[in-house]
């Protein structure tokens, strides 16, 4: 098994300091533990785009994190001066990448000490692999996957990783459409339809923090549920299901402020000629199960 080098990246924003420093001494302590045992890596870079109104990191704290964790990864860090979201901010770094392998870690993500080992195993067991998911804890994602291979339908990028090459192929992620949600699915849908597979990897583990209300309930900020609703319709739209655009555009009309806003914004785009063309009209990738992308064994309430 040849050493991988592997660019990590995270967009943040206006993430606390404390909580970048855990993800990052989880990084190290897992390529420790991978140089000691696993052998997946040759080299490491952890990139921090940083999408904040003001930098997080002052350029002495990013000369003393470059100086900290000099043995294990080569740190690097980018102020963009706007709030590109998700896409846009991977795109940029990953335009900057020198690495073999991009893996897209969420800031608040805690790596296991073994996950290198089992990330880059599908990537050595077949050539069709195109990209690994790591399992979240202690919510697992609830979508269904073959539990004999690891193939899935899509991947989210909380923790996931591929080749550098395969991200130059695609052109990245589609941040024309997708600000916050669904670059992940639409991203790993389009590696599919380059027919490469998707591999969720249970043995690779990374700790993701939720907030959770006193019931028990996800609470997502005014951001994440617009976002979230807006991607709803250009996911649908783009990968060419008509039916559930109409759908969700006469619902969402209706709906509460935030809907009539989504709703509002892709009419908006649409009068300007700025929708995505639409792709897999023939429907071989793109699943919609209800309000999912896939079947799930289970669901959360």
């Amino acid at each position: 098994m040849a050493g991988k080098t592997l660019q990590i990246q995270s967009v943040i924003y206006n993430n606390k300091k404390e909580s970048l420093m855990k993800a990052m001494h989880s990084i190290q302590n897992a390529i420790r533990v991978d140089r000691q045992y696993g052998k997946s890596l040759e080299s490491a870079v952890v990139y921090y785009g940083d999408a904040s109104p003001e930098p997080v990191f002052t350029d002495q704290e990013i000369s003393g994190l470059k100086e900290m964790f000099k043995k294990e990864f080569e740190f690097r860090y980018c102020f963009f001066n706007e709030n590109t979201g998700s896409a846009k901010g991977h795109n940029t770094m990953g335009a900057d990448c020198g690495c073999e392998y991009m893996l897209i870690m969420n800031p608040d993500v805690i790596l296991a000490p073994d996950v290198f080992e089992h990330l880059f195993r599908p990537f050595d067991l077949d050539e069709q692999a195109g990209m690994v998911e790591a399992r979240q804890t202690p919510i697992e994602h609830s979508k269904e996957y073959d539990i004999t291979t690891g193939e899935t339908d899509w991947a989210a990028t909380a923790c996931a990783v591929f080749p550098r090459k395969l991200f130059e192929q695609l052109g990245g992620f589609d941040h024309e459409t997708f600000f916050l949600y669904c670059d992940d699915l639409d991203f790993s849908w389009r590696i599919r339809l380059e027919g490469y597979k998707l591999i969720y990897q249970p043995k690779a583990v990374c700790f993701h923090a939720k907030r959770l209300s006193k019931q028990g309930k996800w609470e997502p900020t005014e951001a994440e549920k617009y976002y979230s609703t807006e991607s709803a319709i250009f996911i649908a739209y783009k990968w060419s299901n008509n039916e559930r655009t109409a759908y969700l555009l006469d619902m969402f009309s209706k709906g509460s402020e935030t809907q009539r806003k989504a709703a509002a914004e892709f009419e908006k785009r649409r009068a300007e000629g700025r929708l995505p063309q639409q792709i897999d009209q023939d429907h071989k990738i793109a699943k919609f199960s209800g309000d999912y992308f896939t079947e799930h064994r289970f669901y959360l309430v």
